[in-house]
């Protein structure tokens, strides 16, 4: 975190603890706020990670300031999260718990704007370069549905194991 000074570790009792790189004698920030023990954390980006909790919600949290973002989701029951991963595009966050589903998630909502800016002028401009420039009327191929940031969606869950309840 923070382009390699700080490291962030789960504790039990819920609370973050921020570490300084190379100076490990004492936490340089805690951060409690999960109401049980954080399980599992990945990196979203140098000021962001995502973390499973045994309660089974996923948090996005924001370290220094430090800050709770709100919640990605959660898996039935409170069952615990033991494991989540990004896919390589980070558009889809993968969780797996103790209800024996790996639920995949939506991550689109955590885009930044400027990078679906980017990536929309991008394709205007190729789009421009090829003739193919969309009208006032036509949708731009790559743009953002209208309000498709503003929903969280669980995009698919998978039983995992030999047993399924269905």
């Amino acid at each position: 975190m923070k382009h390699g000074k700080k490291v962030v570790c789960g504790s039990q009792s819920g609370v973050l603890t921020i570490w300084s790189w190379g100076y490990w004698n004492d936490c340089s920030d805690r951060f409690p706020g999960h109401p049980e023990s954080v399980d599992t954390i990945v990196k979203w980006d140098e000021d962001t990670i995502l973390t499973g909790s045994s309660d089974g919600a996923l948090r996005v949290i924001n370290i220094l300031p430090n800050k709770l973002i709100g919640v990605v989701g959660e898996h039935a029951d409170d069952m615990p999260v033991e494991r989540v991963a990004l896919s390589a595009d980070r558009q889809l966050l993968a969780s797996m718990s103790h209800d024996s589903c790996i639920k995949l998630w939506d991550m689109s909502i955590l885009q930044d704007d400027s990078d679906v800016e980017q990536e929309e002028d991008g394709d205007e401009q190729q789009q421009e370069q090829q003739g193919t420039a969309a009208g006032p009327d036509e949708p731009v191929a790559g743009a953002a549905a209208p309000n498709g940031a503003a929903e969280r969606k669980q995009v698919a869950t998978t039983a995992a194991g030999g047993s399924s309840d269905s």
